[in-house]
């Protein structure tokens, strides 16, 4: 007997007989290097390893630029610039866009004005990273074509308008090149090994910085639960949160995309969060936007109440429909106590 999917999951099956959807041409910069890249430093480290040694300050080095990086994305690129769910002084922004920079992931106005057409048209033609056209294409396959759509930033004037977004999209590529280029090579150099930190803190940091950002385009529209809501392919999953300092509890963030944490719960792993909770113990950032309480417990009661009637259907469907009934009566009554 074929299993049961949902309808989101079902939408994650490709038709067959559906045509290829069409595509822009593919900017070969784009697609080799984030196809080569991955190889390359497989093979890069342990050759490089075998011949020269290892030294700690290049494992360490790569951490650190790792965690500065990846916090520049989430932190940064992700929670304060894409959503605006706080505020922060000029120090904070200046270090979100350098260290969102130095993950190589475009600046500030690009990765925001397509992080919002996302949210908007989630699972649908015009979303970027469209889960329901398959793993590789919203991993990092949507990457290696040209979209017309890269360029605009009609739905984010708020950062058009910001003076240092601006000066970080004027010199992004300058940024890029001293913190992934200049910076290892700088240090590599004091302790004799260039081309090692070049490799450890530049390229191998890079593959894992967008690899685990990719995943939470990917991996979390597909596996996972959903606890929260299930008007998308969005999932809450524990282990993407692991690797992306926070950003894999992804039911809750589009079901309330202005809250400024990800993980609801202090037992979450979202460090973000707590970065940002930390900086505005010390003026660093403000106005924290956090989902109200009764905003919440409506969307989960909500949730649970349609989990529930789904397991009545199946199981029980001659009083399914008595029971629909009496449940959603009881349903009215919690939400006018709630309001």
């Amino acid at each position: 007997m074929p299993s049961k999917t949902s309808p989101s999951e079902q939408k994650l099956i490709p038709d067959a007989n559906e045509p290829a959807e069409e595509r822009g041409p593919i900017i070969w910069s784009n697609a080799l290097f984030l196809s080569l890249s991955p190889i390359l430093t497989a093979l890069a480290i342990p050759t490089y390893i075998y011949f020269y040694g290892h030294h700690w300050a290049l494992t360490t080095t790569a951490i650190v630029l790792w965690i500065f990086s990846g916090l520049g994305i989430t932190v940064g690129y992700h929670r304060l610039f894409a959503h605006r769910s706080y505020d922060a002084n000029k120090v904070w922004k200046f270090l979100s866009l350098v260290a969102g920079a130095a993950a190589l992931q475009n600046s500030a106005l690009i990765w925001s004005a397509s992080h919002r057409r996302h949210h908007k048209h989630t699972d649908h033609h015009e979303d970027p990273y469209d889960a329901t056209k398959g793993f590789w294409w919203s991993h990092m396959r949507w990457i290696f074509h040209e979209n017309d759509k890269v360029h605009d930033y009609s739905n984010a004037p708020d950062l058009a308008a910001d003076p240092l977004v601006m000066w970080q999209h004027r010199n992004y590529w300058s940024i890029v090149f001293t913190c992934n280029v200049l910076f290892p090579l700088g240090l590599g150099f004091l302790i004799g090994h260039p081309l090692g930190m070049l490799l450890f803190a530049g390229l191998a940091r890079v593959v894992f910085t967008h690899q685990a950002t990719f995943c939470i385009n990917s991996l979390c529209h597909m596996i996972g639960n959903q606890p929260w809501s299930k008007k998308d392919t969005s999932k809450d999953s524990w282990i993407c949160a692991l690797i992306t300092f926070g950003e894999g509890y992804h039911n809750f963030h589009h079901t309330f995309p202005a809250d400024y944490r990800n993980g609801l719960k202090w037992y979450h792993f979202d460090p973000s969060k707590w970065i940002i909770w930390t900086g505005n113990l010390f003026g660093l950032t403000s106005n924290l936007k956090r989902t109200e309480a009764p905003v919440r417990w409506r969307k989960r009661h909500d949730r649970q109440l349609e989990v529930y009637l789904g397991l009545l259907a199946e199981t029980l469907p001659e009083v399914h429909g008595e029971w629909k009934v009496h449940v959603e009566s009881a349903s009215q009554r919690v939400e006018e106590t709630l309001t």
